[in-house]
């Protein structure tokens, strides 16, 4: 399996870009990568003060002798910050 997201935006719009990413071989550990990563952008902050957008950094590699994947969700402001 290989897995690569890079994903910045408004959160809607990495959310679209996250359920559309390829992946490769045995999906297996991609589909656990995409879902922890759409369940934490579902519980994304949106009240007031909150960043509107999201960075989503993701890949990952596995074979027989070996697993692993790196992730990284920052908040990001998209456009001119509210007053």
């Amino acid at each position: 399996m290989s897995l690569t997201i890079r994903a910045e935006g408004l959160v809607a719009d990495v959310v679209a870009e996250v359920q559309a990413a390829d992946s490769h071989g045995d999906t297996g550990q991609a589909e656990a990568v995409r879902a922890f990563i759409l369940g934490e952008l579902e519980a994304w902050p949106t009240g007031p003060g909150a960043p509107n957008g999201v960075l989503v950094e993701a890949s990952g590699h596995h074979d027989d002798h070996s697993r692993n994947v790196t992730i990284m969700i920052r908040p990001v402001r998209v456009g001119a910050p509210e007053d």
